[in-house]
């Protein structure tokens, strides 16, 4: 059995900064509009190209460092959780484990099989007959996700290499629009990343702590030194514990 406690919490902070991070290359959006709309003043389009270009950049590259760390520790967590499946009395495990880290990186066959390990691991943890709900709406927002911010961020970065070098001061006004548009079309997906890191988050704290629980209850009470046995407790094993006091208590011949 294998510790997931530790690594549940590292991958739920990993989590949570990269839905934060996200959120900020939304907030550089309204940002840069304002700074188009004073650059329209001075026409100074350098400068205005320029932080720009930065405060994308620093956003994206916050966002990906998070997001890549996430992805490796919710797969170690969700490897952990799965193996210690195989360790638990009574778990019926439906995929094998090596599901839960090829499930992750096989193209394709990640739009399905990590719901499938992740609802097998809450049903065996939580001690569930059915897939929790909250498993449902993990995948449900992480896939829209997904879907939507690949789709809009291909049709902002079209928009964008449209536009005109920044020279007159309706250019700049373009800019503007521009980045104000692109604010309301990634405030769709960042909802989405929202609710399935939350979602994600409360899973593994969820199944973390049953897990660690089980765990926790099947260790012994105290240190196992070599040349020491466990002995059957008596009153299960049906056989006296020590055969000196089963012989004392046995009718005085006369």
């Amino acid at each position: 059995m294998r510790p997931v406690r530790g690594v549940g919490r590292a991958a739920s902070v990993a989590v949570a900064a990269t839905t934060l991070f996200l959120l900020l290359t939304v907030a550089v959006q309204p940002v840069n509009a304002l700074l188009a709309e004073r650059a329209a003043d001075s026409l100074d389009s350098e400068a205005f190209l320029l932080t720009a270009g930065v405060l994308d950049l620093a956003a994206g590259l916050l966002y990906l460092v998070a997001f890549l760390v996430a992805v490796v520790l919710v797969i170690v967590w969700t490897w952990r959780a799965r193996t210690n499946l195989d360790a638990f009395p009574g778990t019926g495990p439906t995929n094998s484990g090596g599901w839960a880290i090829a499930g992750w990186l096989v193209p394709f066959v990640n739009f399905v099989m990590p719901h499938r390990v992740v609802a097998n691991i809450a049903r065996e943890s939580l001690w569930r007959l059915s897939t929790p709900l909250l498993v449902h709406l993990w995948w449900g927002a992480w896939l829209v996700f997904l879907l939507a911010e690949r789709f809009i961020a291909r049709s902002s970065v079209a928009e964008y290499e449209a536009l005109p070098f920044p020279q007159t001061s309706a250019d700049f006004r373009a800019y503007a629009d521009h980045y104000a548009s692109a604010t309301g079309e990634y405030l769709v997906p960042a909802v989405f990343c929202v609710v399935a890191g939350v979602s994600l988050i409360v899973l593994i704290h969820r199944i973390s702590a049953a897990q660690t629980a089980r765990i926790t209850r099947s260790m012994p009470t105290g240190p196992i030194l070599p040349g020491m046995s466990i002995a059957e407790p008596a009153a299960t094993s049906g056989i006296a514990a020590d055969p000196a006091s089963a012989a004392s208590s046995a009718p005085a011949a006369s």
